[in-house]
C-alpha cells in the first residue's frame, strides 16, 4: 500500500467480532450539474481476526460510498440534520463544496466522515 493511504480502525463487525478497518479508495468530487454534484468517499472495509490482528483473507473487502449531495441537509457545523428542521443550513454538497476555500486538513475530514459513518452503521 502506498504511504498516503488514509486507514481508520473502526468498530468491530457486529455478527462475528472481527476487527476492522476502512481505507479511502477515493475522493470524488463531482462539481457539475451534468456531473450529480456530489462528492463521493469511496471506503474499502478490512477484517481481521479479534486476537490476532491477521487479515482474514477469505472475506473480500467491503467497498462502502459515501455519498455527500444536495438532498442531505446539514447544520452549521456539517452534521446531518433533517430538511425541515429549524436547523438545516444548507446542503451538505454546498457545505463540502465552500470547504474548498477553507484552510482544511482533508485527512482529518475524511477521518471524521468515516468514524460518523461508521457510528450510523453504515459499514455493517
Amino acid at each position: 500500500m502506498s504511504n498516503y493511504n488514509i486507514i481508520v480502525p473502526i468498530s468491530d463487525e457486529p455478527i462475528y467480532g472481527f476487527k476492522r478497518t476502512v481505507t479511502m479508495a477515493a475522493l470524488l468530487i463531482n462539481a457539475l450539474p451534468s456531473a450529480g454534484e456530489n462528492i463521493v468517499l469511496l471506503c474499502q472495509v478490512d477484517y481481521f481476526e479479534a486476537t490476532t490482528d491477521a487479515p482474514i483473507t477469505i472475506i473480500p473487502p467491503k467497498i462502502v460510498p459515501l455519498i455527500a449531495d444536495k438532498t442531505t441537509c446539514v447544520d452549521i457545523n456539517g452534521m446531518i440534520v433533517p430538511c425541515g428542521s429549524p436547523e438545516a443550513a444548507m446542503n451538505e454538497f454546498d457545505f463540502f463544496m465552500q470547504m474548498l476555500f477553507e484552510s482544511v486538513i482533508i485527512a482529518d475530514m475524511v477521518e471524521q466522515k468515516i468514524n460518523w459513518a461508521d457510528s450510523e452503521g453504515r459499514f455493517n
